[in-house]
């Protein structure tokens, strides 16, 4: 199975709320880890190599504008434009969750799935394999 295919199933919620076209899961240096099937390969490469300069950039100009440490998590990145909106936020360790949809798509709810799926992606990437039962600590 190709990368990325694996976690698929953590986007599937997210696609299927009115108005929302694409979902993506990305390393924080921008690589692929799940895309929506109907988001082409070389477009989520090339989303996810942007989304990770666009939330670099975030954090950088919120230091000086807001006096935040150079550690403050970013919550939430939203671009808004015509044709729809585009949300990132974090899922976890080194993870980007995002989605994409027309003005249908009620951001409120979008958020709250988003965080839920970067919540069960992070229990799933933390459980660790019951101990054997062989004697050993």
């Amino acid at each position: 199975m190709p990368h990325g295919e694996n976690e698929t199933w953590y986007l599937t919620p997210i696609t299927e709320i009115p108005g929302v076209r694409h979902a993506l899961l990305m390393t924080l240096d921008g690589m692929v880890q799940a895309r929506s099937e109907n988001l082409s390969s070389d477009d989520a490469d090339g989303v996810a190599a942007m989304t990770s300069a666009l939330h670099a950039a975030s954090r950088a100009a919120v230091i000086p504008v807001l006096g935040a440490a150079a550690d403050t998590p970013i919550e939430t990145v939203t671009v808004k434009v015509a044709e729809g909106t585009y949300m990132v936020m974090p899922a976890g360790a080194n993870t980007l969750i995002a989605a994409a949809g027309d003005d249908s798509m009620h951001m409120g709810v979008v958020v709250h799935m988003m965080a839920r799926q970067a919540k069960k992606l992070g229990e799933q990437h933390m459980s660790v394999s019951a101990r054997s039962h062989d004697g050993a600590s």
